[in-house]
């Protein structure tokens, strides 16, 4: 199992060596994160490298990864508050609502999704897991 800065590495060597738009958008967040000891998990490391690949290959849509990963740092973040790790927790839901709107606002027009159905699963998964 690699440790935090080892899959941010792993990230930041796939974002070059997968150079796309999409590798420019990770890559200085994912440096920044370096910067602040910032933990990550490693399905979601696995997750944003897979979507690099991906990306870079055409086989799936800038959309479909700010999408994909805004879920996976939404499940991050609550498990590391619930464990009572606030700053890792905070960082990671942050991410999750940046990815999400970027993701909202690119399919929004482009795709019937309902936008606002899932701001309310998200917003209520958030408050069932961790209201006490």
């Amino acid at each position: 199992m690699m440790n935090a800065k080892e899959l941010r590495n792993e990230i930041a060597e796939t974002c070059a060596n997968y150079d796309s738009h999409y590798a420019q958008l990770v890559k200085p967040i994912n440096q920044l994160l370096i910067n602040v000891d910032a933990s990550i998990s490693e399905e979601t490391a696995n997750k944003i490298l897979e979507n690099l690949k991906f990306f870079y290959s055409g086989n799936k849509y800038i959309t479909e990864c700010h999408f994909e990963e805004s879920e996976n740092f939404l499940k991050d973040g609550i498990e590391l508050l619930q464990k009572g790790d606030f700053a890792n927790g905070a960082l990671q839901i942050y991410g999750a609502g940046l990815n999400f709107a970027s993701y909202a606002s690119k399919i929004q027009g482009q795709k019937n999704v309902s936008i606002y159905n899932q701001f309310e699963e998200n917003f209520s998964l958030i408050m069932n897991s961790l209201t006490k």
